[in-house]
């Protein structure tokens, strides 16, 4: 088996979304980044389209490591002349659309050494507009800076470097819950479970 590499994404911003459980006027967030907004992201950067297919991204094992957790927040829109289920007649409708204001995050993708390469120099140069869960929410800062690469390791060395006392979410079969957020296919919002476990260390390296 080859030797790990990980590399590490800086997900900053005024406001990210990152949904997982939203349903018809109710907009959710995680808090933290998900698998399906990463890929997304890694999506956009290369050119891939929804309808294309995604599996390649399989490989790669993910962590969240929340250098600065901010804070949840909620927008209420209101949406006039709403045709009702029935067909008889509109409504007004009220939508909730949650998000997190201030937050920064270390993301961490282990994998091969050659994807995720393929992955950083899209990142530097992506196809399309780069978003923090919503088109509306850009990035503060790019995901990379211009000497980042992958670099020999698993997600456990990189993350947990430093002293500062982080929370740290980790992909992991034996982790003590599960997140619908693994994508499958884009165009059709198919998702399974991914095991997660939450713990605490590391800091900025």
């Amino acid at each position: 088996m080859s030797e790990p590499y990980t590399l590490l994404l800086r997900l900053e911003g005024p406001m990210q979304s990152w949904g997982y459980r939203s349903r018809f006027d109710y907009r959710d967030t995680a808090l933290e980044p998900t698998r399906s907004g990463v890929i997304g992201l890694i999506c956009a950067a290369m050119g891939i389209a929804r309808g294309e297919p995604i599996s390649r991204f399989d490989v790669i094992r993910m962590g969240v490591r929340v250098d600065e957790q901010g804070r949840p927040e909620r927008d209420y829109h209101t949406a006039l002349d709403v045709i009702k289920a029935g067909g008889s007649g509109s409504d007004t409708v009220v939508s909730y659309r949650d998000y997190l204001a201030d937050a920064s995050f270390t993301v961490g993708l282990q994998s091969e050494k050659d994807l995720l390469e393929e992955i950083a120099t899209c990142l530097r140069d992506p196809a399309w507009f780069l978003f923090l869960g919503r088109k509306a929410f850009p990035l503060a800062v790019p995901p990379l800076r211009p000497d980042d690469c992958p670099m020999p390791g698993t997600l456990e060395t990189h993350l947990f470097s430093g002293e500062v006392n982080k929370r740290i979410v980790l992909e992991k079969d034996d982790g003590e819950r599960t997140q619908h957020d693994w994508p499958l296919c884009f165009r059709e919002r198919r998702f399974k479970p991914r095991p997660i476990h939450t713990t605490y260390g590391g800091g900025m390296p």
